[in-house]
């Protein structure tokens, strides 16, 4: 597998094209295929967010947006494309943003069934699952607090 291109972007930043891109990507994880209402996708807060991209040659292959005003980093809307995932693209830009992170407090809303894919990236889970956007989730810390 090639190595992914990575980058991280303020909202304000991006040009509309690779917005567009962002945004086609989670609707067909999200929407399309895990059936997430486009109003709960949609949520008003990428304005926001830092947005992370993943490339592979020209092809976005992953996204993520983390809030980095906020304490800790808030991780979210994870999102690999459906006809490659399973292919390492996903664990590559996660070992991206972990290391992004560093030191720095992060959490995350995990959807429970990837509690140790995301546990083998170093992610701790607390609490209990609960319900997001009708999906069980998991709340998962990074960092040294965490514990």
């Amino acid at each position: 597998m090639p190595r992914l291109s990575i980058k991280i972007t303020e909202f304000a930043e991006l040009d509309l094209y690779r917005l567009y891109r962002i945004m086609c990507l989670r609707d067909r994880v999200f929407v399309v295929g895990q059936g997430i209402t486009a109003e709960s996708e949609l949520d008003g807060r990428d304005t926001d967010a830092w947005h992370v991209e993943a490339y592979n040659g020209d092809r976005l292959v992953a996204t993520a947006r983390l809030f980095v005003s906020e304490d800790p980093i808030s991780v979210g809307r994870i999102a690999v494309d459906n006809e490659i995932q399973r292919a390492g693209y996903g664990t590559e830009m996660m070992h991206w943003v972990n290391e992004w992170l560093g030191e720095r407090r992060a959490e995350m809303h995990a959807q429970a069934h990837l509690e140790r894919w995301y546990s083998r990236l170093g992610w701790i889970r607390t609490g209990d699952v609960f319900m997001e956007a009708d999906i069980p989730h998991v709340t998962m810390r990074w960092g040294n607090w965490a514990v």
